[in-house]
């Protein structure tokens, strides 16, 4: 049986009729019933019985049923999804990145991809690691490419290097802290710190760090944002730790009367990477997309 003939077989199982069938297909109802003959040939047993004016499936056709509701099921989701490529692969661009590269970094990437490309549409939506996660393991998903710390390895998921991010606290400026060039993460105990979640990237670097130097932060907040991080910092609640890049905005955005931004010593490292569906390859576009993020970073 070829795909033409499953087709037909498929439409006249749903129908019931040959009359149904060939309305359905939009051809006439002896070339259905040429079809079904060609196959009862080939295949050497019947697949209907008719009577009453009716097709009454045999144990046989019932059987190859479930196997034909898969591959049309099968061959609907190919069509939709050669459709979804070729409209696509130079007309939009689906994007997700994380908060703490959603505030600079990918819209400055943004920016100067508008300015080269043209006419490509770009969806940008900022989300949390998880959510990132699942929509582009999601082969139905709306993004295509997101951005995040700390992953280079997901089942069906691939991976492409942004770079190192570093870990750096925020200080109030009115801390004796503040006045260091550098601080270890023996210097926070006892301070009131401001954190972010375990779980998360940037959560469980500083849990590394803190266990590996022996020390247990008390945290009065703990937030998912790390730009809220530092806008608590500059409001005099409490230090924090935070990568670099949203570090570099938080400079610009308050004054050095809010808080130092001071290095942290034996600090573990964020990747920062662009992330894709195996199933789902990156085109020219979203590559040179990809292009345009890394050259930021390197900026910052």
């Amino acid at each position: 049986m070829n795909s033409r003939q499953i087709e037909i077989f498929h439409a006249v199982m749903k129908a019931g009729t040959v009359t149904e069938a060939a309305n359905k297909l939009g051809i006439t109802q002896p070339a259905v019933t040429t079809s079904l003959k060609q196959i009862e040939s080939a295949l050497g047993f019947n697949l209907f019985h008719r009577a009453g004016g009716r097709l009454h499936p045999t144990s046989e056709a019932h059987t190859l049923f479930n196997e034909a509701e898969r591959l049309q099921n099968s061959l609907v989701t190919f069509k939709k999804l050669a459709e979804r490529l070729k409209k696509d692969l130079t007309t939009h661009l689906r994007i997700a990145s994380i908060p703490a590269l959603s505030h600079d970094l990918v819209p400055d990437a943004i920016a100067r991809f508008t300015q080269e490309i043209r006419g490509c549409l770009i969806d940008m939506t900022s989300q949390h690691q998880g959510a990132i996660l699942k929509d582009i393991s999601n082969s139905v998903g709306n993004n295509n490419l997101g951005f995040t710390f700390g992953l280079d390895n997901q089942p069906g998921l691939g991976f492409v290097p942004i770079g190192k991010s570093k870990i750096m606290a925020l200080i109030p400026s009115n801390w004796e802290l503040a006045k260091n060039k550098s601080i270890k993460a023996v210097d926070l105990v006892g301070l009131p710190l401001i954190g972010t979640f375990p779980g998360e990237p940037l959560g469980n670097a500083i849990e590394q760090l803190m266990l590996g130097a022996g020390v247990k932060g008390h945290y009065v907040v703990r937030v998912h944002n790390h730009s809220v991080a530092a806008n608590l910092v500059a409001k005099g609640v409490g230090a924090t730790l935070i990568d670099s890049v949203t570090a570099a905005r938080a400079r610009q955005l308050y004054s050095d009367t809010h808080f130092v931004v001071l290095p942290v010593e034996n600090t573990p490292q964020l990747t920062v990477t662009a992330i894709f569906a195996y199933e789902h390859p990156l085109n020219k576009h979203a590559k040179r997309f990809v292009d345009m993020v890394r050259e930021g970073f390197k900026r910052l």
